[in-house]
């Protein structure tokens, strides 16, 4: 774990909920939830904050972590995300970058801990860049009134679809020199980590603030429902 720092990014306010990440979310907040999970899983792990919130980099204080106040020129809304990734691996002294989004909340323990595992044991065999979590697709996609995964005029069951995988930024774990040259955490080689729901929850609008909210205050419910399947 020593060659690996974990990037918690965040903003101060947000354009689709106020003080989304430091407000409450079940009975703590999304970044709480976050700093917690890797303190809980990764006892000793490096942990980089970078926030223009201050009320964020004091919470990021209490879990011992390496704190970044943000330059305001990586914190508005036109920088290009490249040039962002590119910044904050400037700030890191590890191999590797394990970025983590507050905004999902669900993911397990043990997903994250496989997800380290995995690529610290491939990319040390040179056969990947990086590691993402996604989310299995088997619906009916179109573009340009164009269907993408099937033939429109043999419509075939959705089982039988051609799987497309979505990233869900839940994990994302990349070299940290290629994060910095490229602006990027996912590469072409990348190693593909599925995740199923609720973990594949990504708060994003008010309406799923409100859903995760109310999937957190009945975690241990939906925990049982998902160990009965």
């Amino acid at each position: 774990m020593n060659d690996i720092t974990f990037i918690i990014a965040v903003r101060k306010g947000s354009q689709r909920i106020r003080n989304k990440n430091i407000r409450k979310f079940g009975n703590s907040s999304l970044l709480e939830i976050k700093l917690k999970q890797i303190r809980r899983v990764f006892k000793n792990a490096v942990i980089l904050l970078s926030s223009d919130c201050k009320k964020s980099l004091n919470l990021g204080k209490k879990y011992n972590s390496i704190i970044n106040l943000r330059n305001k020129k990586f914190t508005n809304n036109k920088i290009p995300m490249p040039k962002v990734y590119k910044y904050l691996a400037s700030l890191v002294k590890t191999k590797y970058v394990c970025y983590l989004h507050v905004t999902s909340p669900f993911l397990k323990d043990e997903s994250l801990k496989k997800a380290v595992k995995i690529f610290l044991k491939k990319v040390k065999k040179n056969k990947i860049d990086c590691l993402a979590s996604t989310t299995p697709l088997k619906e009916y996609l179109w573009f340009k009134k164009k269907a993408v995964n099937y033939n429109a005029n043999r419509h075939p069951r959705s089982q039988d679809l051609k799987e497309v995988l979505s990233l869900n930024f839940a994990i994302n774990i990349v070299k940290t020199n290629y994060m910095k040259t490229k602006g990027r955490i996912t590469s072409d080689n990348y190693y593909s980590y599925p995740l199923n729901f609720p973990e594949t929850i990504d708060i994003d609008y008010k309406w799923q603030f409100l859903i995760g909210d109310f999937i957190q205050k009945k975690r241990n419910f939906f925990l049982k429902l998902d160990n009965d399947n």
